[in-house]
């Protein structure tokens, strides 16, 4: 439009003169357009064709690196496809052939994570990728750091391939028999320390790899991300598993007779009749083990040596330190576990077995029947020859008892096994058993020889099973894991370990329940007052062999700084009534109630001769009670109270004590409660502040009811604030 009015204005300019051609529009203006025009494309498509370029390289570079990572990922995985299944039967980590094709996948993995990291370092597509988008350098650390525990990975299982594949020709068939070739040799134990050594720096790395890591970054699912978690939370744990079998190598070569046999003195435990470590030390026997082979084992009765007319116990009395209450004559090598500090009873043991029998041990293995019938759930029952038994984990203990306390079980042995004088007629059967068992044991297939491990080192921590070793290293480590069964005396803490001793000369004790219940008030100041009640319920289900009543000396070790407040419950040795004194009331003895009996059978009756009282069996009275007669402890370090408690057939005594805990240094407040070995003891426990000590102590009521079946320590919770309204407030609420 603009055009054509200015054409005809020119037109009406001429006065009418024809119409002139237009001129021609200059040329250089157009290619100046054109070139601009030209200049702006360019502008647009060369950054959009470096732009798709660079993106069909980088997506050819991420999909080889894809590709690249999940072919060493599918190798680890086919690792474990090889392995699957030999968790229930642990011997197959060390087959061969398994060995050699994990081998060679843990190699090709690390040839996939080797050339995945050398990609991402040298990369020319990365490189740039960062430069242009550093907002992908978070992904691009994180493949690098999964790849080097790739790599990290692969030479772990590598490592431990290499190792397995040199011990595993060794490890098949029974591993314990008596052999002329050695199972365990200098050069083993070197060659696992030196894989543990080397395996600790990969475990150190991965570890720290783990935190470059930014998990949401890699295209894992939800499930691999959880594994990949909790893989990495092992880690810590694995590397103190790591270290503490470090620590054990450097002492295995002496446990397993590696340099030179090494002989273990082996005593059983009888529960029933309760003694400090766990039960009546009856049967002993030698264990030899060299070059980590077991040598035939037997168990023979000590009574042949200590009941003997020349024995070399007759008219021995106990260590100094227990002669003050250890009531008989002709102390021996059966009496030896008076100390419920398990180093120091193996320690008079080793001396009084010596001394009896003659023989040097490197140390002492004592065990209560919880351990044997633990093994026989994993071996499965043992059937007796001649005696047409099937022992079992559930009969067991029964069985023993129908053969060592029963006439006719008695009767029985004597008629299989008539020359058999390793033992006395009535352990004819058990030392049969012990041997059936321990030749089992030595002929068992690795799984079962690795599961029975299991099993012992569970029962090391309940002291089920005790062990003791004279090389001071070994020892050593036993106490620095908390697997000596010693008695505690660190003053960081409160402690209350309460120790029985059957001393009746009876069987008795399976039928004894025990009962602790413990009330500990804090004051303000952190220091603990204790009520302890011990409760004994005497319930005489079955045939006792031995006397009726059940006379038990009881020591309750305490701190050292502690104060006794009171007591009541002990026998005092004063004679109240019965026996040759008049006759006890049908009920009601004691003020408190402190025994109760059925009635009119409150009498103790007849005892087992004694020093004090050689005439043992006339019927003794019922002595008045009171506090503990015996304040001096037996064990460095500890405070104890003690004394006897008489507790007729069919009754329940009640002994009560009350003592007073300073502060501990710490400033905090816990209770350790240790356990003895072979009873099962109920423990009714609550720890409070007194109400005006809230808000100073900021702790709260804690309450535990339940069986003790370890050492055991227990700590209030601490709160750091309190409602302003309640005094109480550290106090459980009702409804809440």
């Amino acid at each position: 439009m603009s055009v054509t009015s200015a054409e005809s204005g020119t037109s009406g300019a001429t006065g009418g003169l024809p119409a002139a051609s237009p001129p021609a529009r200059p040329k250089k203006p157009r290619m100046m357009h054109a070139a601009l025009f030209s200049v702006m494309l360019l502008g647009i498509l060369l950054p959009l064709g470096f732009t798709v370029g660079f993106g069909v390289t980088a997506y050819a570079t991420y999909s080889d690196l894809r590709n690249q990572a999940h072919s060493g990922l599918q190798h680890l995985l086919n690792v474990k496809t090889i392995f699957t299944g030999v968790k229930a039967h642990p011997s197959g980590f060390l087959d061969t052939g398994r060995l050699h094709k994990a081998q060679q996948e843990f190699a090709a993995a690390r040839v996939d994570f080797s050339q995945l990291q050398a990609k991402i370092d040298h990369s020319p597509v990365i490189y740039e990728a960062l430069y242009s988008f550093p907002q992908y350098l978070p992904m691009v650390s994180t493949a690098r750091a999964a790849s080097q525990i790739g790599i990290d990975a692969t030479d772990l299982g590598k490592l431990l391939t290499s190792t397995a594949l040199v011990l595993a020709p060794t490890f098949r068939g029974p591993l314990l028999t008596n052999s002329s070739k050695p199972l365990v040799t200098q050069d083993m134990l070197n060659l696992v320390g030196s894989t543990i050594t080397r395996m600790l720096p990969l475990l150190n790395n991965i570890q720290q790899q783990s935190r470059l890591l930014s998990i949401d970054s890699l295209p894992i699912s939800a499930d691999q991300r959880n594994q990949f978690e909790q893989l990495v939370q092992a880690i810590p744990q694995a590397q103190s598993d790591l270290a503490q079998a470090s620590n054990l190598i450097g002492v295995a070569g002496w446990v397993l007779g590696v340099d030179s046999p090494r002989t273990f003195l082996v005593q059983t435990m009888d529960r029933a009749e309760l003694r400090a470590t766990g039960g009546f030390t009856g049967q002993y026997g030698e264990l030899t083990i060299n070059g980590g082979r077991i040598a035939p084992f037997t168990l023979r009765d000590i009574s042949l040596v200590e009941y003997a007319d020349n024995s070399p116990t007759i008219g021995k009395l106990a260590p100094q330190q227990y002669r003050s209450w250890w009531p008989f004559p002709n102390w021996g090598l059966r009496d030896s576990n008076v100390s419920a500090d398990f180093p120091t009873a193996a320690q008079v043991a080793i001396h009084q077995y010596q001394y009896e029998v003659g023989h040097h041990v490197d140390g002492v293995i004592i065990f209560t029947p919880f351990l044997i019938e633990h093994i026989l759930q994993v071996i499965g029952p043992i059937y007796v020859p001649g005696y047409n038994e099937t022992i079992t984990a559930q009969n067991l203990e029964d069985r023993l008892h129908y053969y060592q306390q029963d006439n006719s079980g008695i009767a029985k042995q004597i008629a299989y096994q008539p020359g058999d004088n390793s033992t006395s007629a009535r352990k004819r059967f058990t030392g049969y058993l012990a041997h059936l068992l321990m030749d089992h044991i030595r002929h068992a297939p690795p799984d079962e020889i690795l599961n029975i491990g299991r099993e012992l080192l569970h029962d090391l921590k309940t002291k089920d099973l005790q062990v003791y070793f004279t090389n001071p290293q070994v020892e050593n480590l036993l106490m620095k894991y908390g697997d000596a069964a010693q008695i505690d005396r660190s003053p960081a803490h409160d402690e209350l370990y309460v120790v029985q001793e059957n001393l009746s000369a009876s069987k008795a004790s399976q039928y004894v329940k025990t009962i602790l219940h413990d009330m500990v008030t804090l004051d303000a100041q952190g220091g603990a007052t204790h009520v302890l009640q011990i409760r004994l319920m005497y319930d005489q289900l079955g045939p006792v062999y031995g006397y009726d009543t059940y006379r038990d000396y009881v020591r309750v070790y305490v701190p050292l700084d502690s104060r006794l407040l009171y007591g009541q419950g002990f026998d005092t040795g004063t004679p109240l009534c019965g026996g040759l004194y008049v006759s006890c009331p049908g009920e009601d003895v004691y003020p408190g109630d402190e025994l109760v009996c059925p009635k009119y059978l409150y009498q103790p009756g007849a005892a087992v001769p004694s020093i004090s009282d050689p005439d043992g069996a006339r019927w003794h009275p019922l002595d008045s009670i009171g506090g503990p007669t015996n304040t001096t402890s037996d064990e460095p370090g500890l405070a104890m109270y003690g004394g006897w408690v008489v507790v007729p057939k069919n009754c329940t005594i009640t002994v009560t004590l009350s003592w007073y805990v300073p502060p501990r240094p710490s400033g905090s407040y816990s209770l350790l409660v240790q356990r003895q070995a072979g009873i099962l003891p109920e423990l009714d426990l609550t720890i409070l502040p007194t109400p005006g000590a809230c808000s100073t102590l900021q702790v709260t009521a804690l309450h535990f009811d339940g069986i003790i079946q370890e050492d055991a320590s227990f700590s209030p919770r601490v709160i750091r604030s309190l409602p302003h309204a309640a005094t109480g407030g550290c106090y459980p609420q009702p409804g809440v």
